[in-house]
């Protein structure tokens, strides 16, 4: 009794200590000395975090983004209508904007309050009035839901479950599905970077891929992410290729044949994932 006594306060003294530093680490993290102003890919933009400003400052030297960029820049031309799911601070929101032009339009998709605030600023600051922004999560069905906010990591707010409990804060947000949204407007591009959420999202567009035979897709393919949500990753995969699209995964800013599922599943275990091209072409 003495011996699990002395396990169980110890167990319970690294808790608080992790705790602890995780909530000292979050406090430095939320400063708002950190809410200055970065030029990336010709915008001004301005992050509400140190973490959201490191993020800035390595797709301004090309440490992050940069085979992204040129791929957009190949994919996207004027008078596209693009979805942005996940937009986060709005980078690929700005740079969609340019790609499209003043006769196209982006619909940008961001629940997290914080996130939802620097992505309107950095969209006003720049001018970029062909940018719609929706303050809601996308999802298979219309509703609520509480999003995990990251605290150390802006660009990992999760509707999955994953995240160690002291590093993270609750926020309800309202889902709706992309089909309620759209409608029957015509959809040219959709990217989507939702931290495992995706068979979520695919599961409400149903009709958007059903009506639109030249849509091309965009999205990060991460399976623990996946499974944490409750989507089998192969299922995914398969369901796509029912629908007639073809997959292929951007290798150092090139797109292959995307691998078998066996050898996939092989590669991306723990946080690793790939991002996947989908197209009818």
């Amino acid at each position: 009794m003495r011996a699990l006594l002395c396990v169980s306060k110890g167990a319970a003294g690294s808790l608080i200590t992790e705790m602890n530093i995780a909530g000292s680490f979050a406090r430095l993290n939320l400063l708002p000395v950190w809410r200055r102003k970065l030029t990336v890919w010709g915008c001004p933009m301005a992050a509400p975090s140190l973490d959201r400003l490191v993020c800035l400052a390595l797709h301004r030297v090309g440490w992050l983004g940069k085979e992204e960029r040129t791929l957009f820049q190949r994919w996207i031309h004027p008078g596209m209508v693009v979805i942005d799911v996940g937009a986060n601070l709005g980078i690929y929101s700005l740079l969609l904007s340019r790609l499209v032009g003043s006769s196209g339009s982006v619909i940008a998709f961001e629940p997290e309050p914080d996130m939802f605030e620097a992505l309107a600023c950095n969209c006003k600051r720049n001018g970029a009035e062909n940018i719609v922004l929706v303050n809601q999560a996308l999802g298979s069905m219309p509703g609520t839901a509480l999003l995990s906010r990251s605290l150390l990591h802006g660009g990992d707010n999760r509707l999955a479950p994953g995240h160690k409990t002291g590093f993270r804060k609750l926020v309800p947000v309202q889902l709706v599905t992309l089909d309620e949204v759209i409608g029957q407007r015509p959809v040219d591009f959709i990217k989507i970077d939702v931290q495992g959420w995706e068979g979520e999202v695919f599961r409400g567009m149903e009709g958007v891929l059903a009506n639109n035979p030249n849509l091309q897709i965009y999205f990060e393919f991460w399976p623990r992410g996946l499974t944490n949500a409750g989507c089998d990753p192969a299922e995914l995969l398969s369901r796509l290729s029912d629908r007639g699209f073809h997959l292929a995964e951007q290798i150092k800013g090139e797109l292959k044949a995307l691998r078998s599922l066996t050898e996939v599943g092989r590669d991306l275990t723990g946080h690793r994932f790939i991002n996947i091209y989908a197209s009818r072409h």
